[in-house]
């Protein structure tokens, strides 16, 4: 018998349900047992369960939380004690550094913005959900036919309900992203490209309203530009998940140089990193950085390529000394 992995969009939705839940009030001894049970089956299940509770509203102390969770070892929190609840690997301290992280509906023709270092993940009327990142604003607009989306800029994760009647299709400038069932991310750059990760699923990306669309499969990515081939390139699991980083408070700079990476920090924070020197800019540092911590990441920086990291009133300046 042919096992179906559960997809993440689906153990997204069932971890916000039981977010809603515990939320309302004390579980019952069998509403607690059920919870354990269905966290202990997946690994992947604890951590969205701790996310889910980071992004609702209600978790206003979140950001006191420190332990790790593992359902194998550690009962969840029972609702009395339901704030204490720990993220694996810190993802719910993680999500508290960012801003305001928020939970709420979008009507079916709805308009939604974050604001800088804000990040709000909502339900659509169709089922279907989305995660905003800092700085986004989308549009929503959904009829018999199709449900349309306008990324009018920023950075969004959509999971995808199943509709084929109705293709879910995301318009960002003259960029097109169309699915039926699926997740994955868009974001519109300054410079005017359009890139397009996939996590789940199958989507099909074009330019233009008259473009031939090329499909994408999952771990795959495009970066569109206003001319030019569309050519999807396969990044893996591995990159599909640091590049959604940002949904837990961090900035993925594999392969960034320092002067990407001082724009990337800019998307979330106004503390700016400051680079004069142009050799110091193409330097690189890699891994995982807390997004609301430019000042931590340039002395991090400096104390790895032998920089000098001089604070100012708006930030921090990295220079060869």
């Amino acid at each position: 018998m042919t096992t179906i992995r559960e997809s993440s969009a689906d153990i997204d939705a069932a971890a916000a349900r039981w977010a809603a839940r515990v939320d309302r009030g004390p579980l019952s001894d069998k509403e607690q047992a059920d919870l354990e049970a269905w966290a202990a089956r997946d690994p992947r299940r604890a951590g969205a369960y701790a996310r889910a509770l980071a992004i609702s509203a209600h978790l206003d102390r979140a950001q006191g939380l420190s332990a790790a969770f593992s359902p194998s070892t550690h009962p969840v929190a029972r609702a009395a004690d339901r704030r204490r609840l720990l993220a694996t690997g810190g993802v719910l301290a993680a999500a508290s550094v960012v801003g305001a992280v928020g939970y709420g509906a979008m009507s079916l023709r709805g308009r939604m913005t974050t604001s800088k270092g804000d990040i709000r993940r909502a339900p659509l009327s169709d089922g279907s959900a989305v995660t905003l990142n800092t700085a986004t604003t989308i549009r929503a607009a959904f009829d018999g036919k199709m449900r349309r989306v306008d990324l009018l800029r920023g950075e969004a994760l959509f999971d995808v309900a199943k509709d084929p009647a109705r293709p879910f299709v995301v318009v960002a400038g003259d960029v097109r992203v169309r699915a039926v069932g699926t997740s994955f991310t868009v974001r519109a750059h300054a410079d005017g490209q359009v890139g397009v990760i996939v996590r789940e699923g199958v989507v099909e990306v074009w330019r233009g309203s008259q473009g031939k669309p090329v499909r994408l499969a999952a771990e795959h990515a495009i970066q569109v530009a206003s001319l030019g081939a569309l050519t999807p390139t396969v990044v893996g699991a591995a990159a599909v998940d640091r590049a959604l980083a940002w949904r837990q408070g961090q900035i993925d700079l594999d392969g960034l140089t320092l002067g990407q990476a001082a724009e990337e920090f800019a998307r979330y924070s106004d503390r700016r990193i400051v680079i004069d020197d142009p050799t110091v800019a193409r330097l690189k540092m890699t891994g995982l950085f807390s997004a609301s911590d430019p000042d931590g990441f340039a002395k991090a920086a400096a104390m790895s390529l032998g920089l000098t990291a001089t604070p100012r009133a708006d930030g921090v300046r990295l220079s060869r000394g």
